[in-house]
């Protein structure tokens, strides 16, 4: 008996499953739109950078990377990593030099999102779009689609493993970013989450916060406070959301559903709350779970033929 033989069928799908082969231009569009997105998120960000290269050290409070840190970063050193940020994001979303580029810019965005952490305030989207430029950085993200001197004698000519499994890792990365949110709301209210109470209080506490200090009004937050019966099936319809993520790696419909569902859910917390990830709310975390080389095809189909025969 082969050694292939005694593997469960079920372990052998998975393992079909998650090396699944794709064409490097699957991974090039994810390399383009991924960290174009973080590059602009960079740049209409620099108050953030501004702010942090002010700000005195009493919160400072290190996490991830920036444990290495006894202090903050001068104000230069700030403006430094941001000049950084920004030269090695245009080369990552050129594909430029990719093998220097590519971890460079992960690893660069890997220490913003750490210090920008260490101050009170954590933002979950950083930490996954920086997961994401993580895969991308390490994996073969140009080999078409790139500004590179030797990009014509890296092409390849068939899908591979080696351009499917960073896709499916971002994939999964992505899934468990929400039932990670699923199971702390578990671990944090029990079932008694499912009633709508907790979430009604964070509507209600978002809405009187922003009255008192001022700011844009979330337009449904007093829709939805004074119809108590919305609340429950809102929270009960959140819940579900997360958990029920992995559905969306099986595709098709499923993951049509989950994908439109989360959307429609970010959407609903910006409305409510004005609560807005971007990276998710945007469909910028969802695209490892579709074909977006079909996009650039449909705009460029004589660039993405010529792309092919090479």
């Amino acid at each position: 008996m082969t050694t292939a033989d005694a593997t469960p069928s079920r372990i052998r799908r998975f393992d079909r499953w998650l090396l699944s082969p794709a064409p490097a231009e699957r991974l090039a569009a994810l390399r383009i739109l991924i960290g174009g997105f973080v590059l602009v998120y960079m740049i209409v960000n620099v108050g953030a950078f501004d702010r942090l290269a002010q700000l005195p050290s009493a919160p400072f409070e290190p996490v991830g990377i920036a444990r290495w840190l006894d202090e903050p970063l001068p104000g230069v050193a700030v403006w430094i990593l941001f000049a950084l940020l920004l030269v090695f994001g245009a080369a990552f979303v050129a594909g430029f030099w990719f093998r220097v580029t590519g971890p460079a810019f992960a690893i660069l965005t890997l220490a913003w999102a750490s210090y920008h952490s260490s101050w009170g305030q954590t933002l979950h989207f950083e930490h996954l779009f920086t997961l994401h430029l993580l895969v991308l950085g390490l994996a073969p993200a140009a080999a078409v689609w790139s500004w590179s001197p030797n990009q014509q004698a890296q092409q390849p000519t068939d899908v591979s493993v080696r351009f499917g499994w960073p896709i499916r890792l971002m994939a999964i990365i992505t899934v468990l970013t929400y039932v990670i949110a699923g199971i702390a709301k578990l671990r944090q209210s029990g079932l008694a989450w499912a009633d709508g109470s907790t979430l009604g209080n964070h509507i209600a506490y978002s809405a009187i916060r922003i009255d008192q200090l001022g700011g844009f009004e979330p337009p449904l937050a007093k829709l939805v406070v004074g119809r108590a019966w919305l609340i429950a099936p809102m929270a009960v319809a959140t819940l579900a959301l997360e958990l029920l993520a992995p559905l969306a790696l099986v595709g098709g419909r499923l993951r049509n559903i989950w994908a439109t569902s989360a959307i429609v859910f970010h959407a609903g917390t910006a409305l409510t709350m004005m609560v807005f990830f971007p990276y998710q709310g945007l469909g910028f975390a969802l695209l490892p779970l579709f074909r977006v080389e079909y996009a650039q095809r449909a705009l460029a189909p004589q660039t993405a033929r010529q792309t092919t025969k090479n």
